[in-house]
């Protein structure tokens, strides 16, 4: 099957599947966009004439960040029809694939809350600690500071500091800190 004949059959599917709708470009692949934001792509199979392979897509590259989500994926006979094609597609790949969805979904907002505390706390000690420097990547934050003879870092996961260390510090200083810290992440 060639780009045109997939984005046709992506076009007609879509009026057999509830809630679906084609998103067809030119140059890019054919998608079928449903509710809750699922995205089904479809494929021709190179070395299987007349069949078409239908994957359920997660957003962003979900999948890369948040492990153990399934592929899910059917290959299909073309020749058979729109309907037909729907049909397998209802029957075979949706009721998987939307739970996996919507599982990636709640991790994803969990992971972003996560991240929003986490940027709060780091926020605050760079605040209470203005010559602090900030390291930053996918799931950690660490605060380095240095004031006067005092030094320490904080290294914060998720949503709650999980290390914290603070060298020649007097009480009022690790106290002040102590307390920012505990305000924040309650």
């Amino acid at each position: 099957m060639n780009e045109w004949e997939i984005e046709e059959l992506a076009i007609e599917v879509a009026e057999h599947l509830d809630g679906f709708s084609p998103l067809v470009r030119p140059g890019h692949p054919a998608y079928l966009t449903g509710p809750a934001g699922a995205r089904l792509v479809v494929h021709p199979i190179w070395n299987q004439r007349g069949r078409i392979r239908v994957l359920g897509v997660y957003p962003g590259g979900s999948r890369g960040m948040l492990p153990g989500l399934w592929r899910h994926e059917i290959t299909v006979t073309a020749a058979r029809g729109a309907k037909f094609v729907a049909k397998r597609i209802e029957r075979r790949l949706l009721p998987d694939y939307r739970r996996d969805l919507l599982a990636c979904r709640e991790r994803m907002a969990k992971r972003a809350a996560e991240n929003g505390t986490r940027a709060e706390i780091a926020e605050t000690l760079v605040e209470l600690l203005p010559e602090a420097s900030l390291t930053e990547n996918e799931r950690e934050t660490v605060v380095r500071w240095r004031l006067d003879g005092a030094s320490g870092s904080f290294t914060v996961y998720g949503d709650t500091t999980s290390a914290i260390e603070i060298r020649a510090a007097d009480r009022e200083l690790t106290e002040r800190i102590a307390y920012a810290v505990q305000h924040r992440s309650t």
